[in-house]
């Protein structure tokens, strides 16, 4: 099936289609926050340290780095549909294998494995989505697929609450296996065709750099990518150290999860909203509102009392921004790059996202190691933000003509 057959269908074709991705990205979601939470039930299984734990956390976010860089380009030769259901088929094998780690280090490699298969597919399933939506509501499908992402998690911690303390962490990724597994089946049957794949290559060549960094795009492109990192080092870091921190306040591990779990209800919503905004009054100035919104809401998970309900009512904001925040650059990925160099400029961008989302977690690792408190540990965190916050002010990142017709259409 090719795009211009699910454009055909109507409603119901691009319906079809965008479920099977947002089915895909809810794995993604899943798989972050299963090992979030599975956290203090490995430290007491193996009796490893903070800091190894974060190695643990930054070897599938190291995979994701590397699928996005250097397995997302390959959509463009080959097509968004071959990469990826190969892709899901790594995630299955990683997620099994984890499950399945008797030792740190094949815990790793499992997560490095799975994490492989994630940034390749995330990167090619966001192009497929927006070559797939009619642009007057374009924003909101990218936001669609974007909620994915907190309803895994949301999966991930109900699992990991419910069946961590009797059959262990294990259990959670054998049941993430059994979930890719399915998403892959899934998408065999729904997800299209959205480009004309090349059939050569034109990966890493001069053309290719210059589709990407030529004249009037260098600035764009670079500031682009630096968002992504600046961004996803503060979203990892909340993802998968809340559940730790909150329990340094004394309280127990499943609370710890639960403030996770609310975190993540808030990131169902905050995409969800953006999309609506977004298409009334513009992709980049809601962005901009939101960049705001999540750091402010993380100096407030620093510095809010130690009790449930300001706990709760923290993680709400805090995700709900964080989420919005994620899907204007996720949203934004389409209409910056043409079609030859889409799915690759994407990855681009993800992977240099995921590097930060790789050094966010371990160094929030080193530092708690080091005693630093949680007030300075989220003001530090909460930089990067402001830091997106002036770049998309500075109007650095923009459309690119390239890349949509005079409709909003797709090239």
């Amino acid at each position: 099936m090719e795009v211009r057959d699910v454009k055909s269908a109507g409603t119901r074709g691009e319906m079809a289609a965008l479920a099977g991705c947002v089915f895909a990205n809810v794995v993604d979601g899943f798989d972050v926050l299963a090992i979030a939470f599975s956290g203090s039930a490995i430290i007491a299984d193996w009796g490893i340290s903070d800091a190894a734990l974060g190695a643990i956390f930054s070897a599938g976010l190291a995979g994701m780095m590397l699928g996005s860089l250097f397995i997302s380009p390959f959509a463009d030769r080959y097509g968004r549909r071959t990469v990826a259901l190969s892709c899901m088929a790594v995630m299955t094998i990683g997620m099994f294998a984890a499950g399945l780690s008797n030792s740190p280090t094949q815990l790793i490699i499992a997560r490095l494995f799975t994490g492989l298969g994630i940034g390749g597919v995330l990167a090619t399933l966001n192009t497929v989505v927006g070559e797939v939506s009619r642009p007057r509501r374009r924003n909101t499908v990218m936001a669609v697929f974007s909620a994915g992402y907190p309803v895994g998690s949301i999966m991930g911690g109900v699992l990991a609450i419910g069946l961590i303390a009797d059959y262990g962490w294990r259990v959670v990724f054998l049941a993430g296996g059994v979930l890719t597994a399915a998403v892959l089946i899934v998408n065999i049957f729904t997800l299209p065709e959205s480009s004309q794949p090349s059939g050569r290559s034109m990966l890493f060549s001069r053309a290719f750099f210059a589709k990407l960094f030529g004249a009037g795009r260098r600035g764009s492109t670079i500031g682009f990518c630096l968002a992504f990192f600046l961004q996803m080092l503060t979203f990892f870091f909340v993802l998968n150290w809340t559940p730790r921190l909150v329990e340094q306040r004394g309280f127990s591990a499943e609370i710890g999860n639960s403030v996770t779990v609310v975190l993540n209800v808030g990131s169902l919503l905050g995409p969800l909203i953006f999309g609506a905004l977004a298409d009334k009054l513009g992709l980049f100035r809601i962005g901009k509102f939101y960049f705001l919104l999540f750091a402010a809401s993380v100096v407030m998970l620093g510095v809010v009392p130690a009790n449930l309900t300001s706990l709760y009512a923290v993680a709400i904001v805090a995700g709900l921004a964080m989420a919005g925040a994620m899907t204007s650059l996720y949203a934004a990925a389409p209409v910056l790059f043409p079609g030859q160099v889409r799915a690759a400029g994407t990855g681009l961008a993800i992977g240099i996202g995921r590097l930060g989302a790789t050094i966010g977690p371990s160094l929030a690792g080193w530092a708690i190691a080091s005693g630093v408190g949680l007030v300075p540990l989220h003001l530090g965190f909460a930089v990067p933000l402001l830091l997106v916050f002036f770049i998309l002010m500075s109007g650095l990142i923009s459309a690119n003509a390239g890349a949509v017709d005079a409709n909003g259409e797709l090239q």
